[in-house]
């Protein structure tokens, strides 16, 4: 890395170029942090462990369910201009700021159904014949 670039630090115009390639990944990055940091603030690591385990119980014995009710969420979102698109994004955030186990429960249910999933993926490319 050039030795001018890490004195210099990153400009406003890199980081809205970068936020805008990669405009998913900083949005449920973020909400991660967010949900992760208040759980600890304001409700306590408990509620959104038990969040996490229930939304993961429910994703490994509904996976069509989780992975159907996914597909609405995010087809309703980007059915919408890019401004509504916006202010979902930011309301979603500030969830995550004050309902910290909704995202730990959303990121449970997207688990228990990719571990599913997988599990009976894999047990079908290798039981035997």
């Amino acid at each position: 890395m050039d030795k001018n670039k890490l004195k210099d630090g990153v400009s406003v115009k890199e980081i809205e170029a970068f936020t805008k390639k990669h405009r998913f990944e900083v949005f449920f990055c973020l909400a991660f942090v967010f949900a992760c940091f208040f759980t600890f603030v304001m409700w306590g690591p408990g509620w959104s462990v038990v969040a996490a385990a229930v939304g993961a119980i429910v994703g490994i014995l509904m996976p069509g369910k989780v992975a159907h009710f996914s597909k609405m969420m995010f087809q309703f979102i980007f059915k919408h201009e890019e401004l509504t698109q916006m202010v979902l994004g930011i309301v979603s955030l500030i969830l995550a700021i004050f309902l910290p186990p909704l995202i730990f429960l959303l990121l449970g249910l997207h688990g228990g159904k990719d571990m599913h999933l997988h599990a009976f993926e894999i047990y079908n490319r290798n039981k035997p014949h």
